[in-house]
């Protein structure tokens, strides 16, 4: 399923939900397909600066979400692991984790100060937050916007790119930082087995000449090529090479199909 019809598919869920329980939970991770879908969840508020119109109103429903669970090791950026979940009770936590132990009665000393292991099925955890409380403080979160515009605008670019294409087309237009396509012109002649061979053949080729590390994923049955832009490194020379590349291994393997 393509990701705009995830993102339409969880807002819908979102409203059933929203009747039928007290509790909404939402996954903000960015490679999975439902979980995909589920990351519309941000208050629909205006445009940030550098930040487009329409990934906010992808994003928009957070709000009805009670919990929203995040991955920090992507669209900020951090080294594993760096799971994070975010809810608007904290007590909600307490009633389904909290096992009271005499050992740790003192812990209820202080005002403000939890018992993580209240909250979780941890006991003994390590600071996780640390790296991504350092971070927020040495770059700000300014820094973290840019490079999460910077990708998504990448990704509109590579989109335009590749409808602009011969050889390249687009399956589903560009969602977030996500691209899906695929190698096939239209007279190529070619039946879709034929079609699905040659973008596994170039999805090899483009692996292991080392040119870039996209993946792969299928769309209603067709095997597509996935370009996931999520490094803030990246630049549009990257992006507009890794294109090329598969326009070339792409347009060999066509004209080797005809001979």
């Amino acid at each position: 399923m393509a990701p705009d019809e995830m993102l339409d598919l969880a807002r819908r869920t979102a409203e059933l939900l929203v009747e039928r329980t007290e509790n909404l939970a939402a996954s903000g991770a960015w490679d999975g397909e439902f979980k995909q879908g589920l990351e519309q969840l941000l208050p629909p508020e205006p445009p940030e600066q550098g930040r487009p119109a329409e990934e906010v109103l992808e994003l928009r429903g957070i709000e009805r979400a009670d919990s929203i669970g995040l991955d920090a090791h992507k669209w900020f950026f951090q080294p594993y692991e760096a799971g994070c979940l975010l809810v608007k009770d904290a007590g909600t936590l307490e009633d389904a984790f909290a096992v009271p132990h005499d050992m740790l009665q003192d812990t209820i000393w202080g005002a403000n100060h939890p018992n993580f292991s209240d909250r979780g099925l941890q006991h003994s955890r390590s600071f996780k937050a640390l790296k991504i409380w350092m971070s927020v403080q040495t770059f700000g979160m300014s820094a973290f916007r840019r490079a999460v515009s910077l990708g998504l605008e990448l990704a509109r670019r590579a989109e335009d790119y590749i409808r602009k294409s011969r050889v390249l087309e687009i399956l589903n237009p560009a969602s977030l930082g996500i691209v899906c396509f695929r190698v096939c012109t239209l007279d190529a002649g070619l039946d879709e087995t034929s079609v699905d061979r040659i973008n596994r053949k170039v999805l090899a080729r483009l692996f292991w000449e080392d040119r870039a590390f996209i993946s792969s994923t299928n769309l209603k049955g067709t095997f597509s090529l996935r370009m996931c832009i999520v490094n803030h490194t990246t630049t549009w020379d990257d992006v507009r090479g890794t294109i090329e590349a598969i326009e070339r291994f792409g347009a060999e393997a066509l004209d080797q199909r005809r001979a």
